[in-house]
């Protein structure tokens, strides 16, 4: 049976039990990392015999006295995690569960797991594509590299040649600091320390205690710090969550070099390798150049809102996009 839970009727335990046993789960969907990114969020539960065998989080928020769904900073898939994939009429039940629940939902993102099944039509939810990059780790070094595109192999080369060197690293504060000199000012709408920031040290912090993160730094013959970069790691899965270069760094091909170094000592384990790919061309070109896939998941929106809503809702983006 699927039921709406509030987040003060969520059973932290069962919930922790059910995604640590759920064929695709993620970091993304324990109760921790969603206490982090969506203080109060809520869920869709499938409970059996007492257990939950399916769970849905929910990252809600209250805007104009109306209740909505967003997706959070530093979580690109959450959707539906379970032990045995759910039959069609529960999706039907899902969705009929978020309409009569939300008016609007102004992104909310499922796993790659879940591309096929979800059901978009009937429900009066709005659809989209989004793409990440996944590497089968499975296989031998020698299989992965040579699948790399030739520049990427030139670029981490190059690096060799510098005798640039990869180290392990536990100064977030560090590359925090590499990405506010050098990365935030090309990106519009960082706040900084007040959101971004202090969620990517909790994360860490959280997952770094529980053994699922890991960070690397990337240093020249003077020891000098040039990239670095964070991965989380559960259920088979690797996540490149976060990293940050240097101008040298970037020119010298600090983070191929990284990269590369993660997939070397990774290689023949059971893990697949997510770039957690943003919608940016030049990125998604640099990801695809280390002969990752092209990975699917879906994105759904509702905007049920009455008219007066819609209309400032309209004009709010409006001036966000004349700024």
């Amino acid at each position: 049976m699927l039921r709406y839970l509030k987040h003060a009727a969520i059973d932290y335990e069962k919930w922790d039990a059910c995604l640590t046993k759920a064929s695709n789960g993620m970091i993304y969907g324990f109760s921790w990392y969603l206490d982090i990114v969506s203080p109060g969020w809520a869920a869709i539960v499938k409970e059996e015999r007492g257990e939950y065998e399916a769970v849905m989080p929910l990252p809600v928020a209250r805007k104009f006295g109306i209740l909505y769904l967003r997706q959070p900073l530093f979580a690109q898939q959450l959707g539906v995690f379970y032990q045995q994939p759910i039959t069609e009429e529960e999706w039907v039940e899902i969705g009929r569960l978020l309409t009569s629940k939300f008016q609007m939902i102004s992104r909310y993102e499922f796993n790659t797991e879940n591309f096929k099944a979800v059901p978009t039509t009937g429900a009066d939810l709005e659809s989209r594509l989004f793409t990440t990059y996944h590497l089968d780790l499975s296989q031998d070094y020698g299989s992965i590299v040579s699948r790399y595109r030739k520049d990427r192999r030139w670029r981490i080369n190059k690096a060799k040649r510098s005798k640039l060197t990869i180290k392990p690293s536990v100064d977030i504060d560090l590359m925090l600091d590499i990405f506010h000199l050098y990365v935030t000012p090309k990106i519009e709408g960082v706040i900084g320390e007040a959101y971004e920031y202090r969620l990517i040290r909790q994360l860490y912090g959280e997952a770094k205690r529980r053994r699922m993160a890991f960070m690397y730094q990337v240093e020249n013959e003077e020891e000098q710090v040039l990239a670095m970069g964070l991965f989380f790691l559960f259920h088979k899965k690797m996540i490149y969550i976060y990293n940050a270069s240097t101008p040298e760094g970037k020119r010298l091909g600090g983070i191929s070099l990284l990269v590369d170094y993660v997939l070397h000592k990774y290689a023949g384990q059971e893990i697949v390798f997510d770039f957690e790919a943003p919608e940016v061309d030049h990125i998604a070109d640099f990801y695809s150049s280390f002969g990752s896939v092209k990975t699917h998941f879906l994105s759904i929106s509702r905007n049920n809102l009455p008219a007066p809503l819609k209309l400032l809702k309209r004009l709010r983006m409006k001036w966000y996009q004349s700024k």
